[in-house]
């Protein structure tokens, strides 16, 4: 009892020092956690909020780019007015007092206001080009309708075919136009289409041809004529994109200014944590060197109780799994030892009933011989053997004829009695140590012949089959003995050879003998060979 005590202080000792130590390690950590929490309410009060406003900014301002270049290459006035709404509302967000305060961005501001300006004159451009090209699409269609009927021989206004020649090859030039995309190109065109109106004029000298000629010529040549629409288009779709380009570096000179005052507010608020992390950082190494302590004291209970428990207990582990007799001398006066010998005491008793156990699990309680969970066992260790030595392994399986009849006819209790003497006569036909016979199931029967080629398995299977028969066990309701009988299926398999044989397909093969056995007639014996 004095040794209990003295033990139960050193525990209480212990514990409370770790307690102790603990309740130091959280005080520390909760100083430490207030400076963290400083810090981050002043990163969440102010630099969250300001990034977020950083963000939505650059957000709204890499959209009005993308809709400034969707304003530039309009190419319809609908598309040109959805665009412009668009980049209108995107201005309204960003100038928006919940995006931008007018007293601290102040610059900011201001260049907003320019860039609407900017904008303002970009789609007043992009809107002069549309409606130039518009006019000098209405104007190039009417020309090509009014071309078309006069190479068109069902035309009341066809010329002739000579002239239809030339003409085609006018409108192929004037059709080009509108395709092309630098100056000098179209000046290169405009030769051309004078050359082809030279050659259509020398065709004819008459008054309406003159005239035709003259119209061409003023409406592709002259001063507001289709070359000269289209010189002006290109001009203005120079003007618009550079008027675009312009407006898209402005744009992203309001992007840098506002990552420049988000990278500023990232600057600081890393400091901050930098300061918050060092902190962090000495609260850490301190918690360790407590935990250190703790760890030590922790150790020298887990030491202890390990050499006064736990090795014992093991030791006790071992004698038990080992069914030791020692278990009974165990040394000690404690309750390891009081449950040592509880062991003991109860360590005869189960081996007795495991013994028992496993001779009623592997043996049939009617014939007295192995059952089906037995035969599985030996049928592996026989497989198992044949595999190593490279011999034949033989298997039967065996059936009592008619035996359902011998059921209804002479009750179950004399059934059970005909299994029983069938047991018997097959255990007395099995005359070698290594053969095995069990009941398979009902009035099946198994039977396992290591070592036994196809010659000995027919002789033994005849030796079997007559043995049955020769009990002269009355069957009235046989229809091939006035006695039982049985048919066997046999199956070898030889082992030497390279294929692998299962249980499945060797009680398959053994089955469709059976089978076979109790189609010719029954009380006979149907071999399979697998040689």
């Amino acid at each position: 009892m004095r040794y209990n005590k003295a033990t139960l202080q050193i525990f209480i000792i212990a514990q409370g020092s770790i307690i102790g130590l603990i309740l130091l390690i959280l005080m520390l950590s909760f100083a430490r956690l207030n400076d963290v929490r400083s810090v981050l309410s002043t990163v969440t009060s102010n630099a969250v909020p300001a990034l977020t406003q950083a963000t939505a900014l650059t957000r709204e301002v890499q959209h009005l780019i993308s809709l400034t270049a969707r304003l530039t290459s309009s190419e319809n006035q609908s598309a040109r007015r959805i665009v412009k709404t668009q980049v209108d509302e995107t201005l309204s967000r960003l100038q928006s007092p919940s995006l931008i305060n007018q007293d601290s961005e102040r610059y900011l501001s201001t260049q907003l206001n320019v860039l609407a300006q900017e904008i303002d004159e970009l789609n007043g451009l992009v809107r002069r080009r549309i409606s130039v090209e518009q006019e000098a699409h209405a104007e190039r269609e009417a020309l090509f309708l009014f071309l078309n009927r006069l190479v068109d021989k069902s035309s009341a206004d066809y010329l002739s075919e000579e002239s239809a020649d030339v003409l085609v090859s006018l409108i192929l030039h004037i059709a080009q136009i509108n395709q092309q995309f630098q100056l000098h190109e179209l000046r290169l065109l405009e030769t051309q289409i004078e050359n082809a109106i030279e050659a259509f004029a020398e065709l004819s000298s008459g008054p309406r041809h003159n005239e035709l000629v003259s119209s061409l010529s003023s409406s592709v040549l002259g001063d507001e004529g289709m070359v000269d629409k289209q010189a002006n288009i290109l001009r203005i779709r120079g003007r618009s994109r550079g008027r675009g380009s312009f407006v898209e570096h402005l744009a992203e000179e309001v992007a840098t200014n506002i990552e420049f005052k988000a990278a500023n507010i990232t600057q600081e608020t890393s400091a901050k944590g930098q300061k918050a992390i060092a902190g962090v950082s000495k609260q850490i190494t301190q918690s360790l060197v407590l935990s250190g302590v703790v760890m030590l004291i922790c150790c020298i209970i887990i030491v202890y109780i390990y050499k006064r428990i736990i090795l014992r207990l093991i030791d006790l582990t071992k004698l038990v799994e080992q069914g030791s007799t020692e278990v009974d001398n165990f040394q000690g006066s404690d309750e390891i030892a009081r449950l040592a010998k509880s062991f003991a005491s109860y360590f005869e008793r189960v081996r007795s009933q495991e013994d028992e156990l496993i001779r009623l699990s592997l043996s049939d309680a009617l014939t007295k011989i192995p059952n089906r969970r037995a035969f599985e066992i030996e049928i592996e260790k026989s497989m198992a053997l044949a595999k190593r030595h490279s011999w034949p392994l033989t298997l039967m399986l065996l059936d009592v004829d008619s035996f359902k009849g011998y059921n209804d006819y002479y009750g179950h209790t004399q059934g059970d009695e005909c299994l029983k003497a069938v047991a018997a006569g097959l255990n007395s036909a099995i005359t070698r140590t290594t053969d095995f016979c069990a009941r398979y199931g009902g009035e099946e029967f198994v039977v396992i012949l290591p070592c036994t080629d196809e010659s000995g398995a027919r002789i033994k299977a005849e030796d079997i089959r007559a043995s049955i028969e020769s009990l002269q066990l009355e069957h009235k309701k046989s229809a091939i003995s006035d006695y039982v009988t049985m048919s066997l299926g046999v199956a070898t398999f030889n082992y030497s050879g390279t294929k692998e044989w299962s249980l499945n397909t060797m009680l398959n093969e053994a089955d469709a003998a059976l089978y076979e056995a109790k189609a010719s007639g029954r009380n006979c014996c149907k071999f399979a060979s697998h040689i």
